[in-house]
């Protein structure tokens, strides 16, 4: 093995374990190593499988298109049934729509 002998005549400070102990250290380490192992619990289990379900109503909602045509229709025969002339809810609905009128 090579080592530095020493730097501008300062020589490497002796180690602090010998070499036979430093040898075992390393093959522990080695063995924790190969021991390591990953378990994923079933709450985080069902939690991953939560997230995957939000994730796909979201994409499913995203495909929606933001007017929905089929409310369109139903707002516009009511209109033209006349049931949204109920007194108090006209006198609402100007209130609201004059804030925005100059």
């Amino acid at each position: 093995m090579v080592g530095v002998k020493g730097v501008m005549g300062v020589p490497e400070p002796p180690s602090e374990r010998p070499a036979s102990v430093r040898e075992r250290a390393r093959e522990n380490a080695a063995d924790v190593r190969a021991k390591d192992d990953v378990s994923i619990s079933a709450e985080a289990h069902g939690a991953a499988q939560g997230a995957a379900e939000v994730a796909r109503v979201v994409q499913l909602a995203a495909e929606e298109p933001d007017i929905r045509q089929d409310r369109v229709e139903a707002a516009k025969q009511a209109m033209e049934r006349e049931d949204f002339k109920i007194p108090e809810v006209m006198v609402e609905v100007a209130k609201r729509l004059s804030k925005y009128m100059p």
